[in-house]
């Protein structure tokens, strides 16, 4: 049925309400603006058969509930700024409308300006962090454990090497890839964990009333510390130089009470930029050539000189290093 015609059905309006599409994310949903009542809200269209897994989850168990639905009220009930859920019509969820602002938008004003934002959603995400340290919630059923993480960089070397360059690898090369890969996977899962929001990114986090609000929060899971404090501060849509990136980690140790000292923080920082980054490239490569959608092709580079940077940080990835600069000239 038809996203008008089923709300009208189901709030029983008089008149179907006027749809707006909205500009679309890398994902399978749709999403329009409307008014009902004088009030806007949007709409969010779930795509048919498996809409409440993410594609990029594979060994998570079969949900019980759709996962937006379970951490939007998890979530609110630890007073995160998350949208209201107004109605929940399965395939159709009318939710809060947050208006158009992003913090991507924000973060292009002056120094101080930007600095201010950074720091306000470094709050939010210690914030997160904090208020999401128990169970309660699908996410702390799935994490980011050796398997994902390992076909995460798996789809790094098939899209973001192989598709992107035309060449297909010999086992020997992809078995040296990833042997050297792996290293970071367990010592990623080896550290500390916490449940992550997964995408905690500008384009993400909404400004309303001068304040953040969250979005696209429904494959959070467990996972390593550090991942979305990266996702914020290798954000592939904004650059940092360094000295803004130390000065924003300090700040994230300080709001957080971490233990661990900035060098200590900065290795685990960098090691979780290179799975994160590798990952980002591939997947923008995999949304052009499966999905039909070269928007997210110009965040390759960008993803790749994160990549790079982290690498020249850390000596003991430089393996790694070597072998990346045969396929991906960007990190020569």
């Amino acid at each position: 049925m038809e996203p008008a015609l089923l709300i009208q059905e189901r709030l029983q309006l008089k008149e179907q309400p006027r749809l707006q599409k909205l500009h679309g994310d890398a994902s399978n949903r749709v999403y329009y603006r409307t008014k009902i009542s004088d009030r806007s809200v949007i709409v969010m269209q779930l795509p048919d058969g498996a809409s409440s897994i993410s594609e990029e989850i594979s060994n998570q168990p079969p949900p019980t509930e759709l996962p937006f639905l379970n951490m939007a009220r998890f979530l609110s009930g630890r007073g995160l700024p998350v949208p209201q859920v107004l109605h929940d019509f399965h395939p159709i969820i009318l939710l809060e409308d947050l208006g158009n602002v992003t913090l991507e938008q924000q973060l292009q004003s002056t120094p101080t300006q930007r600095l201010y934002w950074y720091q306000r959603a470094i709050d939010l995400l210690t914030t997160f962090q904090q208020q999401t340290h128990d169970a309660g919630c699908i996410a702390f059923q799935r994490r980011f454990d050796e398997t994902l993480l390992d076909w995460e960089f798996d789809h790094f070397i098939e899209y973001g090497i192989e598709a992107r360059q035309g060449i297909k690898l010999s086992a020997k090369n992809r078995q040296a890839l990833r042997h050297e890969m792996h290293a970071i996977t367990l010592a990623l899962t080896q550290g500390p964990q916490v449940l992550v929001h997964r995408d905690f990114q500008s384009r993400n986090l909404m400004v309303q009333d001068d304040q953040l609000r969250l979005l696209d929060f429904q494959d959070a899971l467990m996972g390593p510390l550090p991942y979305d404090l990266v996702g914020l501060l290798r954000d592939s849509y904004i650059s940092l130089n360094n000295s803004e990136l130390n000065s924003l980690i300090a700040y994230y140790l300080k709001q957080s009470s971490s233990p661990m000292d900035h060098a200590a923080f900065q290795k685990i920082f960098d090691w979780m930029t290179v799975q994160r980054k590798l990952k980002d490239a591939g997947r923008f490569v995999y949304i052009d050539r499966v999905k039909g959608n070269p928007n997210f092709l110009p965040y390759v580079i960008p993803s790749l000189l994160y990549v790079r940077q982290a690498l020249e940080r850390q000596p003991e990835l430089n393996p790694l290093f070597k072998l990346l600069k045969k396929y991906a000239p960007e990190l020569s």
